[in-house]
């Protein structure tokens, strides 16, 4: 799939590359910088659904897009129809693509009958979906995990149960409620779920290096491919993995004076399109930028001591040579 036939719904994108909806990651900073650096589609972070409707006071922590990381997948997450369609109003004119949370395994989603939740009562995503479908002229797309844990696996089902109810995609992450993000991503069943439905599939799990994209396009057929914790610190990796797949290319790891400078051009990029900064967030991504170097220990401890933003500057320079 190449150029203008990488679509989902009406949305055209550049490839096959996408940023995973990562929860307390995806500032508009981070997103703005993986889209730069080669991802095709950027998501929110998840946002609930009831904190839209009913938490004016922070709603604009919630909310905060720019034209410039477009195109941008919104992700909600709720159990009342109602109150789904209802958020619609907060975030439809940011969002080229409305993405419904039907994975997240955290326990006190779970305990409000939200995400993963669904994986156990498959029949409740119908109504959200086509509800969500129907009040929008935005492609609806929906996320899962493969079952509740390895003893009911119903991947196949919760994907048909997604398309016929109206979705555009579906994104299948590998992994049961019950591994949370451990073990080992099932890969078989993302192919099966695409052997199953006729709307795109992204394939999302152990994505790691630019081989691991190649691999799964190859071996499960999906028609995209989701990052998630691998771009953590290393939007890069969407550089690396477009030019292996375009070319069979793998480029040279970045030194680590070039992975200073990364991480200043970070610091920049939020100073200039945040609209709510935190320097705890802030010194939160450059520890993560420190990842798969050598002394990262000793380099995010200093990174910890800067009590602000030209203390951190400072210790980026003196860290990484810059």
């Amino acid at each position: 799939m190449k150029g203008n036939t990488l679509k989902i719904g009406n949305v055209k994108l550049a490839n096959q590359l996408m940023l995973a909806p990562l929860l307390g990651v995806n500032c508009t900073a981070f997103r703005l910088m993986c889209h730069e650096y080669g991802a095709g589609l950027v998501f929110s972070q998840m946002i609930h659904s009831m904190g839209l409707v009913k938490g004016e006071r922070n709603r604009d922590t919630m909310i905060d897009f720019i034209k410039d990381e477009r195109p941008l997948a919104v992700q909600i997450i709720g159990r009342d129809p109602k109150i789904v369609v209802e958020s619609l109003q907060y975030i439809e004119e940011y969002a080229d693509i409305i993405d419904l949370n039907f994975g997240c395994p955290d326990a006190d989603v779970l305990g409000q009958k939200m995400g993963a939740y669904f994986s156990k009562h498959p029949e409740g995503m119908s109504k959200i979906i086509n509800a969500v479908a129907s009040a929008t002229n935005k492609p609806v797309t929906a996320k899962i995990r493969i079952g509740w844990d390895s003893q009911s696996l119903n991947h196949t089902q919760q994907a048909k149960i997604i398309e016929d109810a109206g979705a555009a995609a579906i994104t299948v992450h590998g992994r049961t409620k019950d591994q949370q993000y451990a073990g080992k991503a099932n890969w078989v069943a993302i192919k099966q779920v695409k052997d199953k439905v006729n709307i795109p599939v992204i394939g999302n799990g152990d994505v790691r290096e630019p081989e691991d994209a190649r691999k799964m396009l190859d071996q499960t057929g999906c028609d995209f491919v989701m990052i998630g914790r691998a771009a953590m610190g290393n939007p890069v990796l969407f550089r690396k993995c477009n030019e292996f797949l375009d070319h069979k290319k793998l480029l040279p790891r970045l030194t680590e004076a070039e992975r200073g400078k990364l991480i200043l051009e970070f610091i920049a990029l939020y100073n200039k399109v945040q609209k709510i900064k935190r320097f705890t967030e802030l010194k939160q991504h450059a520890m993560w930028f420190c990842k798969d170097i050598r002394d990262a220990t000793g380099k995010r401890r200093e990174i910890a001591k800067a009590e602000d933003e030209a203390g951190l500057v400072s210790v980026i320079k003196q860290q990484f040579s810059t």
